[in-house]
């Protein structure tokens, strides 16, 4: 289960807009399959900037997230578009199998606790010929040791901030990318565009200092996407975790999420 249902449109839309470009550059890698046409499932529709543009390009879309507040505005920005939408969570949802020619989810795997069966439904969702393209973070490999999702679960859980954050621990998870390619090509997917470490801006060498306009930037982007479900909880108490978890990432050299991209074809 994630913590995502409880993510604000509003606020998420903010920042959103680097992620909206980054979905569709990944889409554009699936051949011509955005100029055909067809059926669409858009799993993490955020506010529906994804959806829209696809269904304005002839595609029946199926868009779901966990968040009631971006499902909402994803009706909003989609009607009269062939959109339908649902609050579904990505580890309840089930997709009819062969039904889609697109399946896209872009930076919400590491929203997902255990993501191995949701990726198998998302491979046989697919109709031969098909595309499943994946954007996700925490991808790094096992062999650096704990990423920055780690490290964020681990000050939560230290004595200092462990009480506060009981009731809505980090709900982040790695899954590098090597592991989710294999699980594709034994779900019958071949790979066509495999990028398991994308450039990322906040990418710095152990103790090598972040400008204050990009640690500024960071601060944003926890508090309204990876700690938007616990800024409540943590109350004027918010920015001194903040600080704390960015100073510790700056430290450990740790300040790159490790994003990566996957694209994949059901073969006819």
């Amino acid at each position: 289960m994630t913590d995502t249902n409880t993510w604000v449109a509003e606020e998420y839309v903010k920042v959103n807009s680097p992620h909206v470009k980054t979905a569709l550059a990944a889409l554009s890698l699936a051949g011509d399959a955005l100029e055909r046409g067809g059926t669409f499932a858009e799993i993490g529709c955020g506010a529906g900037e994804i959806a829209r543009t696809v269904a304005e390009r002839g595609f029946e879309v199926w868009a779901s997230d966990a968040s009631p507040s971006m499902v909402d505005a994803t009706r909003q920005l989609c009607a009269g578009l062939p959109v339908h939408t649902e609050v579904r969570t990505v580890e309840e949802l089930d997709l009819p199998e062969g039904r889609f020619d697109v399946v896209h989810s872009s930076w919400v795997l590491h929203w997902v606790a255990e993501a191995h069966e949701p990726l198998r439904r998302m491979a046989r969702a697919l109709r031969p010929g098909g595309h499943l393209v994946l954007q996700w973070t925490g991808a790094q490999p096992r062999s650096e040791g704990t990423g920055l999702f780690g490290i964020l679960r681990a000050l939560a859980d230290s004595p200092k901030w462990n009480d506060l954050f009981a009731a809505v621990p980090p709900a982040m998870r790695d899954y590098p990318a090597d592991d989710v390619a294999d699980l594709l090509k034994d779900a019958g997917l071949e790979l066509t565009h495999y990028e398991p470490e994308l450039p990322h801006p906040f990418s710095r060498k152990k103790g090598t200092a972040l400008t204050p306009e990009e640690l500024a930037e960071m601060r944003l982007r926890f508090r309204r996407t990876w700690f938007a479900s616990q800024a409540e909880v943590l109350g004027d108490r918010v920015d001194e975790f903040l600080d704390e978890a960015l100073g510790t990432l700056v430290e450990a050299g740790k300040t790159d999420p490790h994003h990566a991209r996957i694209v994949a074809r059901r073969p006819v």
